[in-house]
């Protein structure tokens, strides 16, 4: 007896935009047991009973949108930190600091550490914060600026802490400053970490956010500890799919740590990752020349950039089967990846993480490789991007239209929680060239809406191995609602809205209750 076929959902009445090139548009989407059965095909022509039909009255149809480089566990955490994004003045960073203290000693939390992320000081374009600014608690306390590469502590947690000298790090005890590998190494692993329990509920959080955004799958930077001990443990639960990249990178070149078995449908591991330099906003972003605005320094190479063993590292990771990931910012670091890229092998395909300044010289010699960006970081290191590199080096900054027009191949991403993991904000950067303060900034590397959403779906499934990525017969059922098209809303003044978001046929968000047919958790 041939066993039951699951009932067929199709959504029509749709604007669809497949991401297909062989078929880029249609009106009607069928699917079936988590994949998509039929693109374009009337119900009664989809492959037998079409079962239900849902009426999405002209609303527009895509892919879901995949982030390619995120950290989920990180950005799951700052959910219940003290957030100092986008503080206006020095007042505004301790009242905040402030008013979380006392949140701390309401719940009776008086031995934690507060923890903070987020401040950049080009929101108040002001002087970078120091360990005084913590003054308003006599708690250990450390503040992270929104690129995680360098924080503030204040006396009570320096007290703590060793600030010796370290290889690929900067620290000034005085002022409470730690970058780079002196805030990895030294200040971290003296936070005390949440709980494991923590860290799962808190996982189940932020995957009920991303969905909201319109994201079903993400290639998440992500430590063995938590692979093991929050990942595994959550298989059968996520519905947000996950293709993690381990940091762990202090391993001997010749024997890879042991990785865990378990995979599923939504969890598997990619890549391996290496951080090359550090970032724009800190000034450890390592560049050809020195920076504009500080002339002693032309930022830190580190980590198996700085041990000059990166191809080493790189096919090292290429022997066990998977993605070498490295971090470079500064041009610099951008030179010597690329060199390393020519020392490796084609497969599995190396992934070149950030991107965001490059020499003119290297540009063609990206085609065909993968570079995962993250447009969103354009529109903030916008308002600072012009004293660190001067008018001479702009060119150099992200450079998408150059990249695609030599052959590279753009996945787009948000480094979640540096900045927001909301595609359609990072759409907005790609296009307008608008920063963060609403101004153009380098609009000559602007590209198309359709580029953009390319980038955030098919590249970054091709990149990541995702089964979405496009609507086409047998890929995974994973697909975005919008209230309307994004080929005709005006960017610069408003942002479509996600209506619905379904992932492996199965309604993970919606707006209003028009998708409750596709089994909604």
């Amino acid at each position: 007896m041939e066993p039951t076929r699951p009932n067929a959902i199709t959504l029509r009445n749709a604007r669809v935009w497949t991401g297909d090139p062989s078929r880029p548009h249609a009106t009607s989407v069928t699917l079936r047991g988590g994949v998509i059965e039929a693109v374009g095909a009337a119900p009664s022509q989809a492959n037998g009973a079409h079962g239900e039909t849902i009426d999405l009255g002209g609303r527009w149809v895509g892919p879901a949108f995949i982030d390619s480089h995120l950290h989920i566990t990180l950005g799951a955490a700052t959910l219940a930190q003290c957030d100092l994004s986008a503080c206006a003045s020095r007042e505004d960073f301790e009242r905040r600091i402030a008013a979380h203290r006392a949140k701390l000693d309401d719940a009776g939390q008086r031995d934690a550490w507060l923890v903070a992320f987020g401040w950049n000081e080009a929101d108040w374009r002001g002087e970078a914060p120091t360990g005084a600014w913590l003054a308003a608690t006599d708690r250990p306390a450390v503040a992270w600026r929104m690129d995680q590469h360098s924080c503030v502590v204040n006396d009570a947690a320096l007290a703590l802490l060793d600030t010796s000298p370290i290889d690929g790090g900067e620290i000034e005890p005085e002022r409470g400053v730690f970058r780079e590998q002196a805030a990895w190494k030294r200040v971290i692993p003296a936070i005390p970490a949440p709980s494991v329990a923590a860290k799962r509920v808190n996982l189940a959080r932020a995957t009920v956010y991303l969905h909201s955004l319109g994201l079903a799958a993400g290639g998440s930077m992500e430590y063995l500890c938590d692979i093991r001990d929050v990942y595994i443990p959550s298989l059968d639960a996520l519905s947000f799919r996950v293709h993690a990249t381990v940091l762990d990178r202090d391993w001997p070149l010749d024997a890879p740590p042991a990785l865990p078995s378990e995979s599923s449908d939504f969890f598997r591991i990619v890549g391996f990752k290496s951080f090359a330099d550090g970032t724009l906003g800190s000034r450890t972003a390592w560049m050809l020349e020195p920076y504009a605005d500080a002339p002693h320094t032309s930022g830190l190479a580190m980590e198996h950039t700085l041990r000059g063993e990166l191809s080493a590292w790189m096919r090292a990771v290429q022997r066990t089967g998977l993605s070498p990931a490295v971090h470079a910012i500064g041009d610099r670091a951008a030179r010597e990846l690329i060199d390393a890229f020519d020392a490796c092998a084609d497969a599995p395909a190396p992934r070149f993480e950030h991107a965001q300044t490059l020499h003119p010289r290297e540009i063609p010699r990206m085609a065909g490789r993968f570079a995962s960006m993250q447009p969103l970081h354009k529109a903030d290191d916008a308002r600072l991007a012009l004293s660190r590199l001067g008018p001479a080096r702009i060119e150099r900054f992200f450079a998408f239209r150059a990249l695609l027009a030599h052959g590279a191949r753009l996945a787009f991403g948000s480094d979640w929680p540096i900045v927001s993991p909301d595609p359609l904000l990072g759409i907005k950067a790609a296009v307008t060239g608008l920063d963060l303060d609403g101004r153009l900034f380098a609009t000559e590397h602007s590209i198309g809406v359709e580029e953009a959403l390319v980038a955030y779906t098919r590249t970054a499934a091709e990149m990541l191995g995702f089964p979405g990525g496009m609507l086409r017969e047998g890929r995974a059922a994973d697909l975005v609602v919008l209230d309307r098209s994004p080929f005709e809303v005006d960017w610069t003044r408003e942002l479509p809205r996600i209506d619905g978001t379904i992932v492996g046929g199965r309604t993970v968000f919606e707006r209003t209750p028009m998708l409750r047919a596709t089994g909604a958790r």
